[in-house]
């Protein structure tokens, strides 16, 4: 199978899944002729996933979000199994066009569990060769397809699903979108070393404020996970301060056969993504970011002191 001529991995709104890595997975997944079991089960009844059998162009996001699930923690309890790892792939492949679908959480942070439940200790071994960059080129760009931008400009709530909430009066914009929390760590996580710093300058250059204002809440909410101070994501809680967390995330978590903990992220990728802020996030950069910030009254309150706690973190230094 042919794959193209590898090109810097970068985020440019209005430039998602790519329509030729898309057709490839396609080709080298097709329907499994036997349905999905699920994970937990007793004795010998065994529910099976058999509408996964049918279109799955119609079938209800929050069904497949469910199957998702099972190979999640089936996977993370039980062990990798074909029947598993075979049905997610063709599941990606058919259904990434519906990624910013939504039932309780984005569809799109379930497929990123669930590949990363699957390839927890990196893709070490493709399926296909490229495997490992058309995910890139389709999972990990959807954030950019056009239907969530206009322009420079963020369609919210075709992703980064914000709802005012009239009782207490806000958007919640001090949490990261689990949409956008998920395809952060994805990057870092796939990517390879010298690919991060021309990624994120990237993610860096992008100039809407809402978008400014949720990276500085995600690498506020990612610290510890960042400079090691935690292993991996299952730590992480819907009810952080600020969240970073996404659909069930709580389930990455591994441990070597010596029983020690497993890194969730590279390392080499996680000095590169500090060393790449470092570098971009001068003060001048941090000023212009706050007054893009301040034209939405809203969001500079919500934020409130989070701008300030992201400056000692990654300007100055100031480790808590």
């Amino acid at each position: 199978m042919k794959v193209q001529s590898q090109k810097p991995f970068l985020w440019i709104p209005g430039q998602g899944c790519d329509a030729a890595a898309l057709a490839r997975m396609r080709a080298a997944f097709p329907r499994p002729r036997q349905p999905m079991g699920e994970a937990w089960f007793m004795g010998e009844t065994r529910a099976m996933f058999c509408d996964l059998l049918g279109d799955l162009s119609t079938l209800p996001i929050g069904d497949i979000q469910t199957a998702l699930f099972e190979i999640a923690s089936g996977t993370k309890n039980f062990g990798e199994r074909a029947e598993w790892t075979d049905w997610y792939h063709h599941i990606l492949a058919q259904t990434l066009p519906r990624a910013h679908e939504r039932h309780i959480s984005s569809y799109v942070e379930t497929l990123i569990t669930t590949f990363m439940s699957l390839y927890f200790d990196g893709v070490t071994r493709e399926p296909y060769k490229g495997f490992r960059r058309d995910a890139l080129n389709t999972l990990g760009r959807s954030i950019m397809n056009p239907e969530c931008w206009d322009g420079e400009r963020i369609r919210i709530g075709r992703f980064l699903h914000r709802e005012y909430n009239p009782r207490v009066g806000v958007w919640f914009w001090r949490d990261a979108s689990g949409d956008f929390s998920a395809s952060m760590f994805f990057c870092l996580k796939y990517l390879d070393a010298e690919e991060i710093a021309p990624w994120l300058r990237s993610v860096l250059s992008i100039p809407n404020p809402h978008w400014r204002a949720q990276i500085m809440v995600w690498f506020i909410g990612a610290y510890d996970l960042l400079t090691g101070r935690i292993v991996d994501p299952s730590r992480y809680e819907i009810s952080d301060c600020p969240s970073v967390y996404w659909d069930s995330a709580h389930l990455l978590t591994r441990a070597a056969s010596d029983g020690a903990p497993t890194h969730f992220l590279p390392q080499a990728n996680r000095d590169a993504a500090l060393t790449t802020l470092a570098a971009v996030m001068l003060d001048e950069v941090y000023l212009d970011w706050l007054c893009s910030i301040a034209a939405f009254d809203y969001l500079e309150s919500e934020l409130a002191d989070l701008p300030e706690r992201f400056r000692m973190l990654y300007i100055l230094g100031a480790a808590p």
